[in-house]
């Protein structure tokens, strides 16, 4: 097909083009910053920037050769009932095709089917070149592009056309015009999403990043410690730990249920999960509280453990405006810290407990106590040299100061 235009009588079409444009900018950025250390992208070990450069790249870099493929998947059938293509466009990360006629409905539901099968068809190609890759990089990028073209094609594309009328799945669910074929479509299409949820949920997408080649071995023996002993609660912890922090949380969340199946009283089960539900949240969920509370009456044994556990408490206290129970959790923070070995970690820890303490004080009206706790967190981020640290907590006394009616 040549016939890729844009219409500038269309206001949509000059939008789409406008917002895929962006996205083609970003897809190049990323393409040049991959091709500048190609090689060193390929070789391992699975890095944490790798991983996000590859879950940008399964988006910004993916999508468009398969919106090429869905299009041309339109045409097919439209060539083949006896239609010609008349008018067609092309943005990257949408497109469309325009018969020159109107088909019965049989066939423009098997025109409108076409498109999401083409990008099903692409995404099983590419997925298949690159899931056995020598790369473990790649190998990621082939997860990550499965899991992205699939929620594209067969949750987004659905939605956007429940949404705005626009698009082919309000043809494939046509259900007064093709009764069986969308009824036999709307059960595979629940299977396919079930098949994905379940994918997601376990974890299948995710792979485990590492920061070194050292780092990456210990995990291995790690895994197949626990692989040999799978019923060792230390083991089973140790390796939820590592796999929450290399990144694959929904992994770490299945091997959760199955030793909290096992040990329904194992207090550092429920501060993993807890953590888990935590990440990457602007504010602690409240089922994270749940966990936390739980973790911290069933017993912590390590220090570090309860002052995490009671850390992630005080600040949900804080944020609903609970000064007190904050404070409260806060000194068993900072209780359990000085247990832990010295190190300028232990000290920047120690800091921000202190100025969130700080902080509760001032919920409380407590001015004098929240200074000295200022003043305290400063203290330790400059025993740490730590110069943003030290700047913050500058800052943050000069405020408290002023409360206090000094300069």
């Amino acid at each position: 097909m040549s016939c890729f235009r844009i219409d500038l009588t269309s206001p949509l079409e000059l939008i789409f083009y406008g917002l895929s444009l962006l996205q083609a900018f970003r897809a190049l950025q990323l393409a040049g910053v991959i091709r500048r250390d190609w090689s060193g992208f390929r070789q391992p070990p699975l890095t944490r920037y790798k991983m996000q450069l590859v879950e940008q790249g399964a988006f910004l870099l993916a999508i468009p050769p398969s919106v090429i493929v869905h299009e041309y998947f339109h045409a097919i059938p439209i060539w083949l009932f006896g239609g010609r293509v008349v008018n067609c466009g092309y943005g990257f990360y949408w497109g469309f095709v325009q018969p020159d006629r109107i088909f019965p409905a049989g066939q423009e539901w098997v025109i409108s089917l076409g498109g999401t099968l083409g990008s099903l068809l692409f995404t099983a190609v590419l997925f298949f070149l690159l899931y056995r890759h020598q790369s473990q990089t790649l190998r990621y990028f082939a997860r990550q592009s499965l899991k992205t073209l699939s929620y594209y094609s067969l949750i987004y594309y659905p939605i956007f056309s429940a949404v705005t009328f626009i698009g082919d799945w309000r043809i494939i669910y046509d259900f007064g015009a093709t009764p069986i074929l969308s009824g036999g479509t709307a059960v595979f299409h629940a299977a396919l999403l079930f098949l994905f949820w379940q994918a997601n949920r376990r974890g299948w997408f995710e792979m485990v990043g590492h920061s070194s080649q050292k780092e990456a071995a210990a995990f291995a023996q790690l895994k197949a410690n626990w692989q040999n002993s799978p019923h060792d609660p230390k083991l089973a912890l140790a390796y939820v730990d590592a796999l929450r922090r290399g990144g694959a949380p929904q992994k770490a969340k299945t091997v959760l249920e199955q030793t909290i199946a096992q040990n329904p009283n194992l207090a550092g089960a429920y501060l993993q999960l807890a953590l888990i539900q935590t990440s990457g949240k602007r504010n602690v969920p409240k089922t994270a509280v749940t966990h936390f509370e739980k973790a911290v009456q069933l017993g912590l044994d390590a220090p570090g453990q309860r002052a995490i556990a009671h850390q992630f408490l005080s600040q949900y206290y804080l944020d609903i405006g609970q000064g007190a129970a904050a404070l409260h959790h806060l000194d068993e923070a900072i209780a359990a810290t000085t247990a832990l070995p010295e190190s300028s970690q232990h000290l920047l820890q120690t800091a921000q407990l202190y100025h969130l303490r700080s902080l509760a004080h001032q919920r409380q009206r407590q001015h004098e106590q929240a200074r000295q706790d200022a003043e305290q967190a400063l203290a330790l981020a400059q025993a740490a040299g730590d110069e943003k640290g030290i700047a913050f907590y500058q800052r943050e006394l000069a405020v408290l100061h002023g409360q206090n009616g000094r300069s």
